[in-house]
């Protein structure tokens, strides 16, 4: 990948100083690197610092000297903005997150993320107290910035810098740098993404049965929690649903993805409809409201079997004696969602199981109506590849079975989009 241009805009909260270690490991890693700053991330850390890690110079006022002489520095909430190919907000204060997703242009930051591209990419990274965080007034505008195509990051839960402990925190700058490296390495498919400047993408995806279906993706974990900060969970990454997404995208779908909460770099790109949810509650109530206009479904999420039968609204202290934890099932969603499944709705499900696999992944098959499911093992969690089986529902009890050995996940979505579109092709036959 060669060097990308990326500005990051820098506002005054505590957690600025964390975008000191993010400008320098993206210089080392060989992109421009220029800082926008407010004038109160300025008491936090002086620009001269930013301007030392990042080589470049910093903007940190909306008007230089009329002796100026480029554009650049006539113009400052325009260049490099008009130029970059990612924008970062680190820290994202509760100030700053209003007045972009408000459109106004009140300092360096927000005037320059009015001046992006459409085909830049944006993030920004949440860090706040707890209580800010929590208004609603704060989450309406980070649910706008998301319709507008910001990927958010963050914030984590833990021991805040004003003394309390909740979400708020700013993600780790390692975590930081990670999603916007994915994200870099993803641009020159992004933008390109309509694959009219790619004859044979326009070929393949236009040959696709898939090309204008709507593809209903469910993915990553659920999170029960008992509390605020616990929950009951488990290490789904949402790489299975990310290279489903992307693949679907390519091949011309409309992709609806629903998500639990997984880290930013395995969510889709802004050309994906992205929907983030914490519960199986969540999951279902959002997956029911597209189903109906899905024509295939996939249901790769990881969803937590129990949820506590009480959640706390506070966290609940630790205790010296043992602590006894109701469980209550939680809703079977694609039980719940293909009860109802026209002839013409194409279901493919995933078992993860850990013995006696094949005959309960035909159970399941059965039990939720699914047209076909994925068999996979304990290995496939958090990693990049894994080893699959895929079983048609038909008429053989035990289904037609088909041992796709180790595979990536690249490869893994491919096959299961080869076999939705087969199935789509049976459904129309039959018709």
């Amino acid at each position: 990948m060669s060097g990308k241009t990326i500005l990051i805009g820098v506002t005054g909260g505590v957690a600025a100083y964390k975008a000191l270690e993010v400008c320098s490991r993206l210089r080392k890693a060989g992109h421009r690197v220029q800082v926008a700053m407010t004038k109160s991330a300025t008491q936090f850390v002086t620009p001269l610092s930013f301007a030392a890690v990042s080589g470049s110079p910093v903007i940190a006022d909306e008007f230089r000297p009329a002796t100026s002489g480029s554009l650049e520095e006539w113009y400052p909430h325009l260049y490099p903005a008009t130029q970059c190919d990612l924008f970062a907000v680190i820290p994202a204060t509760a100030n700053t997150i209003a007045n972009i997703a408000q459109g106004r242009g009140c300092d360096p930051v927000s005037t320059s993320a009015l001046s992006l591209t459409q085909d830049c990419r944006r993030i920004f990274c949440p860090a706040m107290n707890v209580e800010m965080w929590q208004q609603q007034t704060v989450q309406d505008n980070v649910t706008r910035l998301g319709e507008l195509g910001w990927e958010q990051l963050g914030p984590e839960a833990g021991h805040l810098a004003c003394g309390m402990t909740g979400q708020g925190r700013l993600s780790e700058p390692v975590d930081i740098v990670a999603a916007i490296l994915t994200a870099l390495s993803e641009l020159p498919l992004d933008t390109n993404s309509d694959v009219n400047a790619d004859p044979k993408a326009k070929a393949s995806s236009e040959s696709s049965l898939l090309n204008q279906k709507r593809v209903l993706i469910l993915s990553g974990p659920t999170r029960e929690h008992m509390d605020p900060v616990r929950y009951i969970g488990n290490p789904s990454s949402g790489k299975m649903g990310l290279s489903l997404a992307r693949r679907a995208a390519a091949l011309g779908a409309d992709v609806r993805f629903i998500t639990g909460p997984v880290p930013m770099t395995n969510l889709p790109n802004s050309t994906v409809k992205v929907q983030k949810v914490v519960s199986a509650e969540d999951m279902l109530s959002a997956a029911q409201a597209e189903f109906d206009a899905a024509d295939v479904i996939l249901y790769v999420a990881a969803v937590a079997d129990y949820r506590p039968a009480q959640a706390f609204s506070e966290k609940q202290p630790k205790r010296e004696s043992d602590l006894a934890l109701q469980l209550v099932p939680t809703p079977d969603i694609a039980a719940t969602l293909c009860a109802k499944k026209r002839d013409d709705q194409v279901a493919i499900g995933f078992a993860l199981q850990t013995e006696d696999g094949q005959r309960r992944a035909i159970g399941k098959l059965e039990r939720k109506n699914l047209d076909g499911i994925v068999l996979n093992y304990l290995d496939t969690l958090g990693a990049d590849d894994g080893r699959f089986t895929f079983i048609q529902r038909g008429d053989d009890p035990e289904g037609e079975l088909q041992d796709w050995g180790r595979l990536n996940k690249d490869e893994c979505a491919q096959r299961i989009l080869d076999q939705a579109e087969a199935l789509l092709t049976r459904n129309a036959t039959n018709a």
